[in-house]
């Protein structure tokens, strides 16, 4: 009798034909290392001591030792055999091409790159002698035979975020969608991919402190392709800008896994990634509070008036001269007038943003300032950075204002008119209340 039969698993073929792999390229690294070939260490110093483990680790780098010889292993009999089993098979070849915008990828390759491979180094990490631990490699095998029969696969994906302090810890956005503080020995554990990666300037340990994670179920009906989250993203980190101000940014990289295979990063889009000066965004408890809100407000309506006031903020922060300026004003004057009318639109800002004399006076001068610094089209100066930042800090408080439900964004200047005529009183801003953005 065929014992492998007897075995808790639901595809004995796939099982063989993966076993065999794996004892022929033992067999062809066992062969090399007895020849002479040396595997190199790398020295882990562990700067808490325990009882279990040495001050300083020495760890076998057995992945790098395999990746050497992978050519001459494809060319083994039981390479042959086991790509062709596993994507001749229905359930494997749906699993490597799930989460695939390419329905007509080359199977062989994937079949490679993300099973064969990263199953051959997890067996010769518990095995650095490439003497076959048939229960380790029985364990592994049924890790991934109960995602190939699983009703529901796992999406996760994740990408740093830079220049924000979560004041009270990780803070859900939606179903499936986390704010989180992360340290690095965590995030080493959890992402080791994103370990190999040099995160550069605001890491820790050269790796990230906070990170957006989005996480799902995927069903057996859903479109696995349609899979995305860079316009989660975007909308993230826009609304974040726009309730807590600062410079957070996020990626450079999204990092997705789906299941327990990891997907080829995607660059964040520019918008997202790109730094806005030097501050913190700091989340705190009244940021918390409304950000969600203001998440969904934001996507819920991606072309609307208060997304394109979201991107002009942002290019005006991440921009330098007249571009920028002339991005928020055109921004203000969309809003506020219902004709291109500079004095009317000051005014206007000024009644429902301006807090006191001083405060509105400041808003009415930068927007004819700005008017005539546009129309003379001289370089920029010390003038116009002022007149700059007063605007932005107009547009952001008029952002932040209609995202939490503080302001009617698309009738504020009916709003205005109102107050001005006495028909309603001036409503109290809350997190929307925010004085010219300090400089950097």
């Amino acid at each position: 009798m065929d014992t492998q039969l007897q075995l808790p698993i639901r595809n004995a073929g796939l099982y063989s034909a993966l076993r065999r792999f794996v004892i022929e390229a033992f067999a062809l690294l066992a062969t090399d290392r007895e020849a002479g070939a040396d595997i190199s260490f790398s020295v882990a110093e562990h700067r808490k001591l325990r009882d279990e483990r040495p001050f300083y680790e020495y760890r076998p780098m057995t992945e790098r030792f395999v990746s050497e010889r992978i050519d001459r292993i494809w060319e083994l009999e039981a390479a042959d055999d086991a790509v062709w089993t596993v994507t001749s098979d229905p359930a494997c070849s749906t699993f490597l091409r799930a989460g695939r915008a390419d329905q007509v990828a080359d199977l062989q390759i994937a079949a490679k790159a993300e099973l064969l491979v990263p199953m051959l180094v997890s067996m010769s990490e518990v095995s650095p002698d490439f003497e076959l631990d048939e229960a380790a490699l029985l364990e592994h095998y049924l890790r991934f035979e109960k995602v190939l029969y699983s009703d529901a696969r796992r999406y996760v994906a994740m990408t740093p975020m830079w220049g924000l302090r979560l004041m009270y810890g990780d803070l859900e956005l939606a179903p499936g969608v986390t704010l989180r503080a992360v340290d690095p020995e965590g995030f080493r554990m959890e992402w080791p991919e994103a370990a190999q990666l040099d995160w550069g300037d605001g890491s820790k340990d050269g790796l990230p402190t906070a990170m957006l994670q989005f996480e799902r179920q995927v069903g057996p009906d859903d479109d696995e392709t349609a899979i995305d989250p860079l316009r989660a993203i975007v909308d993230v980190t826009s609304a974040i800008r726009a309730l807590a101000g600062g410079s957070v940014a996020a990626g450079p990289l999204v990092l997705e896994r789906f299941d327990w295979r990891t997907l080829a990063p995607r660059p964040v889009p520019a918008v997202a990634a790109r730094r806005c000066g030097h501050l913190p965004s700091k989340v705190d408890g009244t940021v918390a509070k409304h950000l969600p809100t203001a998440l969904r407000r934001l996507s819920s309506d991606p072309d609307g008036t208060l997304a394109r006031a979201v991107e002009r903020y942002q290019f005006a922060a991440t921009a330098h001269g007249m571009a920028a300026l002339r991005a928020l004003f055109d921004m203000l004057i969309e809003i506020y007038a219902r004709e291109r009318e500079v004095g009317s639109a000051a005014l206007r800002i000024a009644v429902v943003l301006g807090t006191d004399l001083p405060d509105r006076r400041a808003y009415v001068d930068a927007m004819h300032l700005a008017a005539k610094l546009i129309q003379a089209g001289d370089p920029p100066g010390p003038e116009s950075v002022q007149v700059t930042r007063t605007l932005a800090a107009a547009l952001r408080a008029t952002i932040a204002a209609g995202l939490i439900g503080e302001l009617p964004v698309t009738s504020l200047a009916a709003y205005a008119d109102a107050i001005v005529i006495g028909e309603r009183e001036r409503r109290q801003l809350g997190i929307a209340t925010m004085g010219a953005e300090p400089s950097a």
